[in-house]
Order: structure tokens, then sequence, then C-alpha cells
């Protein structure tokens, strides 16, 4: 009996599959259980296994081609089946709804009659318009809308002067003329970067941010790690971003409403501390997460995030490694930035953007001004779950963690 495979929901929040490659080609033997295409979903890039045991009798999604959730990608059956009877009988019994990738086209062709129609509906609209012939012409030549234009001639009609200066403006100011010019790379999306602009998008427009800063004195966390670092074997060493999940778990767990969610009819507040990691990647931004967090030593952390980092920028993650996280960190640090307010992760209340260290000048208990190794971070919250009060005591709290490591090892 042959199977129809079809695209699978690999992710919460995917709506559409791509398929990266398939691994085997038509006519191959496969086995159920053993994989044979990759998929791109919104997150990562992920192997999928056959769903049967026999031979790949037709691919009907190919290789960098995008379907529906739960549309036919291939069929899998016995090397003397046909495979065109038993896509037929699929189709028969999904009602004649399903419809592999190459029938989509005929689609997109229906419809460019219509786009072609446009222009002459702009054209028509335009015959009200009070205007001299010879300026109708003009305006029809060069696409010119006839409505936004000023006439200048007696009782505001528009005459042959005043297209001129529109269309001298326009050659000047215009952003596509000049863009058009230079030439203009067409990038496709990528499933990630549809999913990255629908969720932020969603939490800009959902979330009511608003947004708190300090600033923390790292002279003795630095002095302290650079004594623990150089004490470690090198698969134990940790970064200071490894730090700043450790002291930011451990000040969760004394503030829980800033691990929490906000819910249509309530919020839930998390026990467990799961930190959300950004990672920049080529095509976009992934935020595997590090489970349980304020359960684990630093450098736990470190080789936890060494993994997850490492796996992310192979596109392998899977969905329980960026799923469920609690919290967010994003940490610009690194490539110099001073300072920035990052947009919340969906549906968690908060992400913590974390800036570089600096020497910075500062005004000093006895009124000298002196220099000290300071950081700069911005706790982005949602409104709705978290109040000013209540995200200025978490950062107090991550400040003494951060002046005062110990703190954090026997107060947190």
């Amino acid at each position: 009996m042959a199977t129809v495979m079809e695209m699978p929901k690999l992710s919460d929040t995917m709506a559409e599959g791509s398929v990266a490659r398939w691994l085997k080609k038509e006519g191959d033997k496969v086995s159920a259980g053993i994989p044979v295409i990759e998929i791109e979903t919104d997150k990562a890039t992920m192997e999928y296994e056959s769903p049967a045991s026999g031979v790949l009798l037709k691919i009907l999604v190919g290789d960098g081609q995008k379907c529906p959730l739960q549309a036919p990608i291939a069929i899998i059956g016995k090397a003397d089946e046909k495979w065109e009877e038993v896509f037929e009988k699929y189709k028969a019994k999904k009602g004649g709804s399903a419809a592999s990738a190459k029938s989509e086209a005929p689609k997109a062709t229906a419809s460019a009659p219509a786009k072609a129609a446009a222009p002459q509906a702009t054209s028509v609209s335009q015959v009200d318009v009070k205007a001299s012939p010879l300026a109708k012409k003009i305006a029809a030549d060069k696409g010119i809308d006839l409505k936004s234009i000023q006439g200048s001639g007696p009782n505001g009609r528009i005459v042959q002067r005043d297209l001129s200066q529109t269309s001298s403006s326009a050659a000047t100011t215009s952003p596509a003329f000049a863009v058009a010019s230079g030439g203009v790379v067409k990038i496709p999306h990528t499933n990630m970067r549809k999913t990255i602009a629908r969720r932020l998008a969603e939490s800009v427009n959902t979330a009511p941010h608003f947004f708190l800063s300090i600033s923390f004195n790292m002279a003795d966390l630095l002095n302290w790690r650079k004594s623990a670092v150089a004490k470690l074997p090198e698969d134990q060493k940790f970064s200071v971003n490894d730090l700043v999940i450790f002291l930011a778990a451990r000040a969760l767990k004394r503030h829980p409403a800033v691990n929490s969610s906000w819910q249509d009819d309530c919020v839930l507040q998390y026990g467990d501390v799961h930190i959300s990691v950004a990672v920049a990647l080529p095509n976009g931004l992934m935020t595997p997460v590090v489970r349980h967090a304020d359960k684990l030593t630093v450098v736990q952390i470190a080789q936890e995030t060494k993994r997850l980092v490492k796996i992310a920028k192979e596109g392998k993650l899977q969905p329980n490694d960026y799923a469920g996280g609690t919290f967010s960190v994003s940490n610009l640090g690194m490539t110099g930035i001073e300072d920035f307010t990052a947009i919340i992760n969906p549906p968690q209340a908060a992400i913590l953007a974390v800036g570089s260290t600096l020497p910075t000048p500062v005004v000093l208990s006895n009124g000298s001004v002196g220099v000290e190794q300071r950081m700069k971070v911005t706790l982005s919250c949602d409104h709705r779950v978290i109040d000013g009060a209540v995200g200025a005591e978490f950062l107090k709290t991550l400040k003494q963690y951060f002046e005062d490591p110990a703190t954090a090892l026997f107060l947190g």
C-alpha cells in the first residue's frame, strides 16, 4: 500500500515548510524511520524521516520549493505501483483539496490578467479630471495620476507646465528611481525571516514595552572571572555572557514576576527558569534555550550555551532546543555596542539587552573623579505583566550580584 508523505509541522510557529533538499532521489529505496529529506522550518533546517518503507516513487515538492503544512510532498510505495493512481486516490479522499506544488502555478497565472487590467482603471478615472487634452496624453504616457496634481490653468485646469514640474520633481526626489539606477537585488523571504518579522511585529504591536537601564561596576566580577578561568581546563572556561545568564537566572528566582508571560485570561508565573539566548545567524536570529539555568553552575551554562550555539549555526536545532523559554538575554557587547533596547520575545514578559564593558569616568564616594569598568544593561518589560517598580527591583538585585558575585552564590 503506497503512502503519500505530507509536509509535517516541526515547530509550534511553523506555518509553511520549505524543502531544503531531498536526501534520496526518485527510484531510491527508503526505510521507515530513516531520514529522507531536510526541511527548512521557521526556526531551523531539520532532517525528517520516511513514514514508510519502499521506493520513493515521486517527489512532488522539489529542492528549494515551499508548500503549506500537510500538503503532499512525495509518494512512497512498491516499485511496480503507479504514483499517478495513488495520488488521484489521495486527492479524492481529501476531497480534491490537496495539490502538489506544481498545481499552485496556474493560480498565480490566472490572477495576472486582473493585475494587468489595473492601469486601465486608472486611465479611465482621469477622464473626469479638469485637464487639457495634451496634459491628459502626457499623463497617460508617463503614468502620472492627474488627481494628485494642482492645476495652474483657468479654473484649476491642469496644463502641460504642471506636468513638466511634476516630472522634474519626481525625477529628482523619487527614492525608487534613485535606488533603481544603482541596481536592486531581490532577496526572497526565508521561513525564518518571515517568522521573525511576524513575531516581532506582534510583540511591538501587542505588548506595551517600557525600558529600564542601569550600569554595573564590573571590576570585581572581571577579576574573579580572570582568576577562575585561569585554573580551569579549556572545556570548562566561561565567558562574561555565561555569567550574565548565570546571574540573571538567580535574580529571576528572587523576582518570579519577571519570569512570567501574559495570557488572555491570566498571567503565567514560571517556577523554572529557562533562558533564551539570542544567537545571530547569517539568515536571521535564533533563541535557543538554556533550561533550568537557575540550577546550573556557570561552567554547565557555558558548556550548554556552546552546544546550542554550535548546532544553531549548523542549522540542526530541534524544537525542544528553542521552545519554552521564560526570559531572554541578548548580548551585543562583544560587537562594541554600548547599550541598546531589545524587543520582547513573545510570549515572554521581559528581555535583558547587554552592552559592552567600557572604562567610564565616575564620581567616587570621596568626591574625586575616577575610572571604572562599567557595563550597561537595559530591561525591556511588558507592562501588562511587569510594573516599573517590579522591574527596578529585579535590576537592583542583578546589580548586587554583578558587583558582589559571592552574593549570588549564597543568596541567589
